[in-house]
Formats: structure tokens, sequence, C-alpha cells
């Protein structure tokens, strides 16, 4: 009779603790000598981590000509798209498709008018573009203006696809056809035009 109480909580407490083994979390395998040094010098990847490798050192850069566009004359505006690398090691974008650049133009409600890609084709053909430290690519192309209206502005946007850190916009005016003409800052007047006054340089006072 004495020994039927140690028995009974031994009985009781075998099924506990093998529940507890079985669920107690598998400790995680430590990483061999040769990854762990593979991680020190950048070999291994970190799976906790993500790098935009060929982002850095990138600058876009978007001119549009004319910056304000006479409804009614002006059927087309010239966009130009650089890619410049300012850092010291090479870039490279890789694309699926032989398209390099994309250009929307928005209305101020955020409605895309028009779309530069869907008058152009492309083939399927997967390119690597390379840009070298100090290089400068760059991509002119013409968008049409047909759905632009008088008297609003527009917001043209130039980006890489496939890349959202490569973007950049504008703002382009819309005016009626009686509207005198605004020259951009550097260019020539047409004959008969008034010139644009120039900015007043402001010295330093030694």
């Amino acid at each position: 009779m004495k020994f039927r109480a140690p028995i009974l909580l031994l009985t009781m407490a075998l099924p506990l603790a093998l529940f507890a083994a079985e669920e107690a979390p598998k400790a995680t395998p430590k990483p061999s000598l040769l990854k762990r040094m593979m991680k020190t010098v950048g070999l291994a990847k970190d799976p906790t981590t993500t790098t935009a490798t060929g982002f850095k050192g990138l600058e876009i850069g978007l001119a549009v000509d004319p910056a304000q566009v006479k409804v009614g004359e002006v059927k087309q505006i010239k966009a130009t798209v650089t890619l410049a690398n300012h850092s010291k090691k090479i870039a490279q974008l890789e694309f699926p498709t032989t398209q390099r650049i994309e250009i929307l133009v928005k209305s101020k409600e955020g409605k895309t008018i028009e779309q530069w890609s869907e008058d152009q084709a492309f083939s399927n053909e997967p390119t690597m573009v390379t840009i070298n430290p100090n290089e400068r690519l760059e991509y002119a192309v013409s968008v049409a203006t047909r759905d632009m209206v008088a008297d609003q502005t527009y917001t043209v946007e130039a980006f890489f696809p496939n890349f959202d850190q490569l973007r950049k916009s504008i703002t382009v005016a819309a005016v009626g056809a009686n509207a005198p003409a605004v020259t951009p800052p550097g260019a020539t007047p047409a004959p008969g035009a008034p010139a644009t006054p120039e900015p007043k340089k402001k010295h330093k006072k030694l």
C-alpha cells in the first residue's frame, strides 16, 4: 500500500513529460564555419535583408519641351529622360523586354490621359543595360497632346519599368492658342516676341 502513491504520481507525470518534450521548439542549427566566413566577407546572402543592386548612385532626369502647350497648335511634346551614374561602380539594369522607359501624362485629378508605350512596339527579349561610372544614358520620345484642355495643368511622369526607384515627374501647362508664349530659360525668343527678363543676380556682401 505504501508504494501505490509514488507509482500513481509517476504514472501521471510520465505522459506530461513526454508531451512537454514533443511541444518543445526545435533548436535552430548554427550556421557552419564556412557560411559564417562567407557572410563576413559578403559572399553569403542574408535572407532577412533585401538589396536593390544597381540603384545606388543612379539619378533620373526629365525635361519637357515645350513647358507650355498651346492647345490646337502643339500636337506633341518632347520628353527627354536621362539616367546618370554618379557612383564609382558599374550599374546594371535588367529589362524583360526591349522597352526601356515609360512616359505618362496625367490630369490634375491623377487620371492618365496619354501613355507613350501604347503606340510603340516591343519584343520579349530580356536584356541588360550597363551604365559605367560618370556615364549618362539619354532617351528622347514624343508624346501626343490630343486630350489636353486649355487652362489646365498636367503632370508628365517618366520612369523605368520594373524600377520604382527610378521615377521623375514635371508639370506642364496647357493654354489657349492666343496665350502669350513663354520662353524657357536659356532659349532664344522668336523674332518679334518680347524677351524674357533675366533674373537679377544677388551679390554677397564682403
